[in-house]
């Protein structure tokens, strides 16, 4: 299995964002990772990324444990990660942006840095912005801004944060698009989002996090339809499927 985290346990005070959690994103898939606001995606995010430490529980890539490792040292060994308010340095251009990523995780000549700034940012749909300063960016090319830098890296899995949050129809397409080549060239994806309707184009397993534990779990259809899932969002499995 490339990513896997095994029996993970984080509590936040009294809240217990995960209760023995298990989960395991094959190489070049799309693991989906619902849950209703507050369930705790994002900070479980954090503790697959290295940002959070978990309080029990093993995280291994490639069969290695991780467990102990910070999120520079995960970067480095091959995870990516997107997060759900973009901020970009705001005096630095798209290319810069990319350019730091790579250096951050790559020991390679200027020229052959550059190259790879400069794949990573075609990738995402960037290359007509390659000089623009991440303060002029529009909401879309800021989370491209942040899946360019991701891939910069070159990370055998990205750890996606409600990326498609915040944009139109057309514009969630786009993002759907470009996940698609990006899995479809071998990289994995554990993808946290409220707008269901990406994680149905893409999505190859789906999750459901509610109170500390996964309550569901199978195709993007199973899940939506499951009982459990839609009294904890309130909805109908019409809803769901339309997206947040």
């Amino acid at each position: 299995m490339l990513f896997e985290a095994t029996n993970i346990v984080k509590r936040i005070d009294s809240l217990v964002i995960a209760d023995g959690i298990s989960l395991a994103v094959p190489a070049g898939s799309v693991v989906g990772l619902i849950g209703p606001n507050g369930a705790g995606k994002t900070t479980m995010l954090g503790v697959l990324s290295g940002d959070v430490r978990c309080d029990a529980g093993t995280i291994s890539l490639d069969g290695r444990t991780i467990t102990k490792t910070n999120a520079s040292q995960r970067a480095r060994l091959g995870i990516g990660r997107t997060y759900q308010i973009p901020r970009p340095f705001k005096g630095l251009t798209v290319f810069e942006h990319a350019l730091l990523a790579v250096q951050q995780t790559r020991h390679v000549t200027r020229d052959e840095a550059n190259a790879l700034a400069v794949s990573a940012i075609e990738r995402c749909g960037l290359a007509k912005l390659i000089n623009v300063l991440g303060g002029d960016l529009r909401l879309l090319d800021r989370k491209r801004l942040e899946m360019a830098r991701a891939v910069a890296l070159n990370p055998k899995v990205i750890l996606l944060d409600e990326v498609a949050g915040g944009l139109s129809d057309f514009e969630v397409n786009e993002l759907i698009e470009i996940v698609n080549a990006l899995r479809d060239e071998g990289t994995a994806f554990l993808w946290v989002e409220h707008v269901v309707r990406a994680l149905t184009a893409t999505a190859d397993h789906v999750m459901c996090l509610y109170a500390g534990s996964i309550i569901a779990q199978g195709s993007p259809d199973e899940v939506l339809e499951h009982p459990a899932v839609i009294e904890s969002y309130f909805g109908s499995p019409a809803f769901m499927k339309e997206g947040a």
